[in-house]
């Protein structure tokens, strides 16, 4: 396998994972982050 494939998969592979722990349980926290952050601007 070449190398920078074996980049582009563990990449897409880690953009998939924060993707799935986003929506998960640490999706509603981030959300609720950030529209405070957007009040106060």
């Amino acid at each position: 396998m070449p190398a920078w494939l074996e980049v582009l998969l563990n990449l897409s592979g880690y953009a998939g994972f924060v993707a799935l722990a986003s929506r998960g349980a640490a999706g509603p926290q981030a959300t609720a982050d950030d529209r405070s952050y957007g009040d106060e601007r």
